[in-house]
């Protein structure tokens, strides 16, 4: 693989075999991979598939000598390719089943517990979702600002890699999950908003889940989720707890500059951004508070949360 060109990245971790789908790898995650195991009677095993190249369509075979192999053993590895096929065409048609669901559909099949290796690596426990068998969480994406009955407009699905998809036609424009409740007779109360959902989680945590939240998934989607919540509790003071997008430069630091519009833009609306102090080693896809989470530690996140949050309160009527 590595002479084909593949450079494998940290978060690929080690090779997922014996999977129904191909497995998204390499930097830029433009390349991908499906292996299989092949296990001998005499011991030892034999990794075989094939692996490419997403931008040119090029796939090489993974080479194998089968000279050790008795005629029996290669019968048998026949037979057990072709039940593997079998149940991975079986696989995929689930999961093409699954893809063609409705919202609804998709959240009512969600457990409210589970496991999910995703949000295990990002060392945060879930809220507002539902996990599915395979390892996925479930986000509902929320219109707050529609009847109960017609709110719920999509769904996003994390896999166990952090790939994420979204319902069908679904309509994310203004779409958030919540987490923690508001209390709209509580003025003092201060609302926050994340992009992530990890970040979100963090924060939380940071805040020992006192604070509510709003995910708006994205930063082009932030402002209109903080105008949608200002709009039903406009007494309440609100906190944007941005991405801080060093290495964007196209938009520059889309995080940071749309959040600092929309604070500049809501009625007591602030912003805060992750400092990652001197000395750590911070990748350029280190941008939130996630990061400063897992780089820094929980308390890392706590003081500086805690520390805007005082302030905002201080401040006369919160503007």
């Amino acid at each position: 693989m590595e002479d084909f060109g593949i450079k494998l990245r940290p978060r690929d971790g080690s090779l997922r075999l014996d999977t129904a789908k191909k497995v998204t790898c390499g930097e830029g995650g433009k390349f991908w991979y499906r292996l299989s195991t092949f296990r001998p009677d005499a011991g030892g095993a034999f990794i075989v598939g094939r692996y490419g190249s997403y931008k040119t369509g090029e796939s090489e075979k993974v080479i194998v000598d089968w000279t050790p192999l008795k005629a029996a053993e290669r019968e048998r590895m026949q037979r057990e390719r072709e039940a593997k096929n079998e149940r991975d065409r079986i696989e995929r048609a689930r999961i093409e089943a699954e893809a063609a669901m409705t919202a609804r559909e998709l959240w009512a099949i969600g457990k409210a517990e589970g496991h999910s290796p995703y949000l295990e690596r990002k060392g945060v426990s879930g809220e507002s979702c539902k996990y599915m068998p395979d390892g996925s969480i479930l986000i509902p994406l929320i219109r707050y600002d529609k009847p109960r009955s017609r709110a719920l407009q999509g769904v996003q699905r994390v896999w166990r890699n952090g790939r994420k998809t979204f319902t069908k036609d679904c309509a994310k424009a203004g779409c958030a999950v919540r987490l923690g409740e508001v209390d709209m007779h509580d003025d003092a109360q201060i609302i926050m908003f994340a992009e992530g959902y990890a970040t979100g989680l963090s924060v939380r945590m940071a805040t020992v889940h006192q604070v509510p939240l709003y995910v708006a998934l994205d930063a082009y989607n932030l402002g209109l989720v903080v105008e949608i919540v200002h709009g039903l509790y406009p007494d309440h003071q609100l906190l944007i707890c941005a991405d801080d997008d060093w290495k964007t430069i196209h938009p520059p630091n889309p995080g940071r500059n749309f959040a600092k519009a929309c604070a500049k833009r809501v009625p007591g609306c602030h912003y805060v951004y992750p400092v990652f102090p001197p000395g750590v080693a911070r990748d350029d896809g280190d941008t939130d508070f996630n990061d400063l989470h897992r780089l820094c530690g929980l308390p890392a996140v706590t003081r500086q949360i805690t520390g805007v949050l005082d302030m905002v309160r201080r401040r006369p009527n919160g503007r």
